[in-house]
């Protein structure tokens, strides 16, 4: 079971179980330079991870949670730390960007939130 817990100045909150997929991809900042004789140099900056999720459906008060955590990146001036121990990340600070609220019916419920946490270091 694979659970995320995000954490900012004002709260904490686990998100709902996670349907897979759950992806992760790798960031490089690198740059190649090919030399006069062709070989390459390689010079590396960092290397920065990425994860991305999209719940089919979820209830009002999960989305309002998540919506919670992606305001206060902008009127607390800090990112949220992200813990997901079933991928050896803890306490890791993520700029979260969300998907549009598609609301479908009378209960406010919301199909397709799509979220992306980038690794990055606190304001």
């Amino acid at each position: 079971m694979i659970e995320l817990t995000l954490t900012d100045g004002s709260t904490s909150a686990t998100l709902p179980l996670l349907a897979p997929p759950l992806s992760e991809a790798v960031i490089e900042g690198s740059r190649d330079v090919t030399t006069l004789d062709m070989n390459v140099s390689t010079y590396f900056t960092y290397n920065k991870r990425q994860w991305e999720h999209t719940w089919a459906y979820l209830d009002k008060t999960d989305f309002d949670t998540i919506k919670g955590f992606y305001d206060r990146q902008f009127t607390l001036f800090a990112y949220p730390l992200l813990t997901c121990t079933a991928l050896g990340v803890s306490a890791v600070p993520v700029r979260m960007t969300l998907s549009a609220r598609q609301v479908i019916n009378n209960c406010e419920r919301v199909e397709d939130v799509s979220v992306t946490f980038r690794e990055t270091r606190q304001l």
